[in-house]
């Protein structure tokens, strides 16, 4: 998961009121309501302003401006200038956590992965309460390949809130990786009963049952995944993966119909062509077959699995003149 996952860690009130595209207008009772809510709700007794040279009502708008400038280039992938516009705004209201955690998922954008981790660190340190932190730092850890200091965060935000889907497929990756398929299939069932939609989750669970000989569950887990698009939007990765998994299951005429469509909808690969042939072979669509295998190597003149199928092929072929 990126950057984006700092979206999910505002609350919801306050990303409305602090980085929405319009600023609200404020009246007094409002202003004062969004700086309690700053300092207690998010900072709690232990974060203290900085005594800003500017009043602390053209600071806080001033930060939130910024904040939304930042989050924009974020969005459109201008890292340079979203890590800048995301230090302006620590730089201009430095007890603003939310900015600080900005300017840590910029520098984490731009690479610099080192000093984004200790700005983490840091906010962590702060508002050790906060579990959507434990869990972005898990997933920083993770991406690091630190997986015992992955799990360690993770299970903190678990112990903060239990029902935080993002920690839990941290831990599951963790397993994964550690060889503990079962604990992570557990792990990622957990994540998927507090979002039932959630897209990263499912589709690393639906090769996990993959991974444990199990397509039937493969097929279900893709199959919910693809409700979670609108029809005609699914990404070509989830086609091809349903595709295979029908090939898996002996279905090679609806694997071969999934991975033709898995093609059409995106510029194809010589792996794809080669699997798509293969499903067309089982289901006896030799022809079909042929062609998606000069598909693949015309892409890929040295694809072997292409030419050694291609070859076969045309010897049943020339076997089949001769009689």
């Amino acid at each position: 998961m990126d950057w984006r996952f700092f979206l999910w860690s505002v609350r919801r009130e306050r990303a409305r009121e602090l980085f929405a595209l319009k600023p609200a207008p404020l009246n007094g009772r409002h202003f004062l309501w969004i700086v309690w809510l700053l300092l207690g709700g998010v900072c709690g007794g232990g974060c203290r302003w900085l005594r800003p040279a500017l009043p602390v009502e053209e600071t806080l708008l001033a930060s939130r401006q910024l904040s939304r400038q930042a989050m924009e280039a974020l969005a459109q992938r201008r890292w340079e200038e979203a890590l800048s516009l995301a230090q302006q705004a620590v730089q201009t209201c430095s007890a603003d956590l939310d900015a600080r955690q900005l300017y840590a998922e910029a520098l984490w954008a731009k690479g610099l992965r080192a000093e984004a981790i200790r700005q983490m660190e840091e906010l962590v340190g702060r508002v050790p309460e906060e579990a959507r932190l434990h869990a972005r730092m898990a997933q920083m850890q993770w991406a690091l390949g630190r997986f015992g200091e992955a799990r360690q965060y993770a299970n903190q935000a678990i112990e903060r809130n239990p029902q935080l889907p993002e920690a839990w497929l941290v831990r599951a990756r963790v397993a994964r990786e550690l060889g503990d398929l079962r604990s992570a299939l557990a792990d990622y069932q957990r994540a998927l009963a507090y979002a039932p939609n959630h897209r990263e989750v499912l589709l690393e669970m639906a090769e996990l049952y993959r991974a444990l000989q199990q397509p039937d569950r493969a097929l279900a887990t893709l199959h919910q995944l693809a409700d979670t698009y609108a029809p005609g939007e699914e990404p070509a990765q989830l086609l091809y993966l349903q595709g295979v998994v029908y090939s898996e299951l002996g279905r090679y005429q609806e694997a071969a119909e999934q991975l033709r469509l898995a093609i059409q909808r995106e510029r194809p690969c010589a792996d794809w062509l080669y699997e798509l042939a293969r499903a067309q072979v089982a289901a006896g669509q030799w022809g079909l077959a042929q062609h998606s295998l000069r598909q693949a190597l015309a892409l890929e003149p040295g694809h072997r699995g292409s030419l050694e199928l291609l070859q076969r092929l045309e010897s049943v072929e020339a076997a089949q003149n001769t009689r």
